[in-house]
């Protein structure tokens, strides 16, 4: 699961993440006597879930993974390495990176907030919410407001017209002429309700 888990984040890319390259340049930063944060700022934000899931998806698979399986899920180093299929070494330089690029990631927030100043709701809370926009099961209020973000927003319609797109070539591949029929439906229905 760990594997296949990491396969689509980095499908999800245009282009290859080196992970090991993001997480050398996040350590050299904070081995910088200079490198701060403001620690109140990371506190609060790491205390509200939007922000910390906002965090966490900007870290590369196998840093999210490690960190949420060790700090998340309880998980020790040593198991987190059995699944990741590296040393017990490799899996808490993992944890200890992931929980780096985290604070970083939640010192940063800032920069992203200023640029989407003025754009209604958070857009992970946006991209939650799209799936139910395009089956119409958003009440009056969360649609006009999820209109309003993607009316604004620099990067959601984009990704919102790609849905949309994907979304009517999947209708397209319905073949009229291979449609299940309504007995046989209702005989498959009747012989899961007796599973």
């Amino acid at each position: 699961m760990h594997h296949r888990f990491v396969d689509i984040v980095r499908a999800r890319h245009d282009q290859p993440v080196d992970d090991d390259t993001l997480a050398d340049a996040v350590e050299a930063r904070w081995r910088l006597d200079e490198y701060t944060v403001d620690a109140q700022t990371v506190v609060e934000r790491s205390e509200l879930a939007d922000e910390l899931r906002d965090a966490l998806v900007r870290l590369p698979a196998t840093y999210r993974s490690a960190v949420v399986l060790h700090d998340v899920e309880g998980w020790t180093a040593a198991q987190v390495g059995a699944v990741q299929e590296v040393s017990l070494a490799a899996a808490k330089q993992r944890v200890r990176r992931g929980r780096m690029m985290l604070v970083s990631a939640l010192a940063g927030a800032t920069e992203r907030r200023e640029a989407l100043k003025g754009v209604p709701m958070r857009c992970w809370s946006a991209r939650a919410k799209v799936g139910d926009y395009l089956d119409g099961e958003l009440g009056s209020d969360e649609r006009a407001v999820l209109e309003r973000h993607l009316g604004q927003c620099p990067t959601c319609p984009p990704l919102y017209a790609g849905l949309v797109g994907v979304r009517e070539g999947l209708g397209r591949l319905r073949d009229p002429d291979s449609v299940v029929p309504p007995e046989l439906v209702a005989r498959l229905e009747r012989h899961t309700v007796r599973l």
